[in-house]
């Protein structure tokens, strides 16, 4: 497929999840072993759920948001492999009864697309990429702050009264034109300045947010 449709491709598909009521999956993968399932989810609005669950019961569920050039990277990785997959993909699989990847693609030809093969299979380089597109979404969320949604939605102002990632309480006393964020501590009164891009590394949760 050239660039040009490749590009076209790509805002056809942003352009029609634009005027859908509910963000749609883009990718998803769940990989079951034994008793434990861990699916890794792209939204068309940019959102990655990562959810897992032991025994039927869920014990952990994170979601982020990429940026929008980020999510677009991953985009067209999707669609570009999803192009290449052909008909067989896996050239060699190994039965398992309690391991297995099931991924689906709801993005290319024959969308939606469900694969299902052992995580010992081998498999075409277009699904290799696609598979290591998705360890990448799953590592980023895993590793993300547990409070970077929250803070990435938050607009810091006086009076605001937060969590620290230390345990304490604080409140916004002040915010500077060039975005550092000036917190007063509530047990020691101590002042202290956060940079932008580094608020979810200080704050774990905002408790009070003035309209």
């Amino acid at each position: 497929m050239s660039k040009a449709g490749l590009a076209l491709a790509v805002i056809t598909v942003v352009a029609g999840t634009a005027f859908a009521q509910a963000p749609v999956p883009v990718a998803e993968r769940v990989v079951t072993e034994r008793n434990r399932a861990t699916r890794v989810t792209l939204f068309s609005n940019g959102a990655v759920v990562v959810s897992m669950r032991r025994d039927g019961r869920q014990d952990f569920l994170r979601r982020i948001t990429l940026p929008d050039d980020q999510y677009m990277v991953y985009l067209v990785t999707f669609q570009k492999n999803a192009e290449e997959l052909g008909k067989e993909p896996i050239s060699s699989d190994v039965s398992t009864s309690t391991n297995v990847v099931q991924l689906t693609l709801h993005i290319g030809p024959a969308a939606p697309r469900l694969l299902r093969f052992s995580p010992m299979a081998v498999v075409s380089l277009p699904l290799s990429r696609i598979q290591g597109a998705l360890d990448d979404l799953e590592r980023i969320v895993l590793e993300a702050s547990p409070s970077s949604e929250e803070i990435r939605n938050w607009t810091p102002k006086s009076g605001d009264r937060v969590q620290l990632m230390t345990g304490g309480f604080a409140r916004v006393v002040e915010v500077l034109p060039e975005g550092v964020v000036v917190l007063e501590h509530e047990d020691t009164f101590i002042r202290e300045m956060v940079p932008p891009g580094t608020l979810d590394q200080v704050i774990l949760h905002v408790v009070d947010s003035k309209p």
